[in-house]
């Protein structure tokens, strides 16, 4: 997908950054063999296998109450064959996009912790909507879990690369109750969704991940992929409805009413899941703490 990203200051500014983080190849071999036919347990427990770090975290997760396996999980092999294919993609994808960058910040300003439980809300509220759906979608629950999780990644990139400017931004929506995309492009002239898809460019993202990166603030601007980048948009302004958000000093995102419309889920679904999400958070936690261990 090309990047959204036309801000001629800013691009000249990024193509001098020579350190941006690549996607591992663990990973990117993943999401290469992951949709072929002929792709078996075997081939994706011997990808997983070459990273030893990641396959402790990999078991670690399965046998965790996230997912209430009934069973010890012992092997990467095991939690293949148990989990399915499409769970430890979304895993290993998770997982070493998270390890990409450092987890403190450099100042409280951005709360990188705060930042990474927002961002796990959301894939788990995108998650719950998505079992929810009455229509037919061409993408399934992980990936929405996945997606939701990666949808803010241009923030944590702008903190690390952009620090000064995006921390004009962050003052200017603490003061102003604005939404921290409406005050970047008061502020810069450009989003974390612009950065977001200029740093996924290469990483050769499916277009079900890539998509809700650059549009989810702006889902009616999605040239494709429309369902998972509407139901992102809906799991992030949820989000913030549960105060998982960087700091209550921000005003909220709109929501744009056609595209909830279009996702069709009944008002009494909306609800019953939100009466979901602290409990479910709870088990989220594990996510964390697995993820930012070495």
């Amino acid at each position: 997908m090309s990047s959204p990203l036309e801000n001629a200051e800013l691009r000249e500014r990024i193509e001098h950054i020579t350190n941006l983080p690549t996607l591992p190849q663990v990973a990117t071999r993943l999401i290469s063999i992951i949709n072929k036919p002929s792709t078996s347990f075997s081939d994706v427990a011997f990808v997983v296998g070459q990273d030893m770090a990641l396959s402790a975290k990999i078991l670690r997760m399965a046998n965790s109450a996230f997912y209430g396996v009934p069973r010890t999980v012992s092997t990467v092999q095991n939690a293949v064959a148990i989990l399915g294919l499409k769970v430890i993609t979304t895993l290993v994808v998770s997982l070493t996009v998270f390890d990409l960058f450092p987890k403190e910040s450099k100042k409280l300003l951005f709360d990188r912790k705060a930042f990474w439980y927002h961002c796990l809300g959301c894939g788990l509220i995108a998650k719950l909507y998505c079992n929810a759906l009455p229509k037919v979608v061409l993408f399934d629950a992980e990936e929405a879990f996945c997606a939701g999780l990666l949808h803010d990644i241009g923030k944590v990139v702008m903190e690390q690369y952009l620090h000064a400017d995006f921390h004009k931004a962050l003052r200017h929506a603490a003061k102003n109750h604005l939404p921290l995309y409406e005050s970047e492009k008061e502020i810069l002239g450009f989003t974390h969704t612009d950065v977001g898809a200029w740093l996924i460019g290469p990483w050769g993202l499916p277009l079900e991940l890539s998509a809700p990166i650059a549009y989810h603030h702006e889902p009616e601007s999605s040239p494709d992929n429309l369902d998972i980048v509407a139901l992102v948009h809906f799991a992030d302004y949820t989000s913030y409805e549960m105060n998982l958000c960087l700091d209550p000093a921000y005003g909220k995102p709109t929501v744009n009413s056609a595209c909830v419309k279009y996702l069709m889920l009944a008002d009494r679904q909306v609800a019953q899941i939100k009466e979901q999400i602290p409990a479910e958070l709870k088990k989220m936690d594990v996510f964390y703490t697995i993820a930012e261990q070495p």
